[in-house]
């Protein structure tokens, strides 16, 4: 029988997770893709975006497993790595400032006191490039890049007006994407910022509210295009800003950190009734 399992219900700026410790490999008694999806439904579960376990690490302070909603497991996520780090923090697993190994990545992060946490993120290689997209009987211009995860940014007059489950749905899946397909963010160009965002995200395949690497994708845009500086203020639809800084150095891509609130909401112990129901 499975022990009790502590968790932390945290929230990265609107994204929350399901944050635990498997440094000892309790979680993984039972699998963990099924686990994230049993989890994270709504009303069913604990309910979340997605499940983040830290374990150990070779090469870091700490080792982060990122679990979407929908089970799959992700090699990046922001706001996950900011609620990881603050959870770190908490749990004395790591100090404030710390490296974690996230996916084929090290980064680092560093926990500044009023909930708030700055982590890399990193660039997966890939500028903006412009492309089209035929959706729903029309074209869509879009910018596809990578940070971390792909994500393809859209340019919209008003975001409040943009139907994001119907539209976000069908390009996550545009074959332009690629094989995987991709997060996508729609974003208001504005004279001052901050700048308003929405994002539909995959292994979510819901808007979320918020999105580390989607604000991240979203400034990377920005700045190329010249409408932003290399500090850029993004508004989710939580309505807790996000700031993305760049850093260019002689890399192909800036370095990029994000910072934004990273908030324990509570604590608690999953029970045997909550483990039994864990769904394949």
């Amino acid at each position: 029988m499975i022990d009790q399992l502590e968790f932390f219900k945290m929230s990265g700026a609107g994204n929350d997770f399901i944050l635990g410790d498997n440094r000892h490999g309790s979680w993984s008694a039972l699998p963990l893709d099924h686990l994230a999806r049993s989890l994270c439904r709504q009303h069913l579960g604990v309910g979340a975006d997605g499940l983040i376990l830290v374990e150990t690490s070779k090469k870091a302070h700490l080792r982060l497993r990122i679990f979407n909603r929908d089970g799959s497991e992700s090699p990046m996520c922001g706001n996950g790595a900011r609620c990881a780090a603050r959870y770190a923090f908490l749990k004395v697993i790591a100090g404030r400032v710390m490296t974690m190994e996230v996916g084929p990545e090290v980064i680092g992060a560093e926990v500044l006191g009023d909930g708030r946490v700055r982590v890399e993120v990193p660039a997966g290689g890939r500028a903006p490039e412009r492309i089209s997209l035929r959706v729903q009987d029309r074209t869509i211009p879009a910018y596809l890049t990578d940070t971390g995860v792909p994500h393809l940014v859209v340019f919209v007059k008003d975001v409040e007006a943009v139907p994001v489950q119907a539209l976000g749905a069908a390009l996550r899946r545009a074959s332009e994407t690629g094989p995987g397909g991709a997060n996508v963010d729609f974003v208001a160009p504005s004279p001052a910022p901050p700048f308003r965002m929405r994002t539909f995200e995959r292994g979510v395949e819901s808007e979320t509210l918020a999105c580390g690497t989607g604000a991240t994708a979203v400034a990377w845009t920005l700045h190329e295009l010249g409408l932003a500086g290399p500090d850029v203020v993004l508004l989710p639809r939580s309505g807790r800003e996000l700031v993305v800084s760049m850093e260019h150095d002689s890399g192909p891509s800036p370095r990029f950190h994000l910072t934004g609130d990273a908030r324990q909401v509570y604590r608690g112990i999953l029970s045997q009734e909550a483990l039994q129901e864990v769904i394949p």
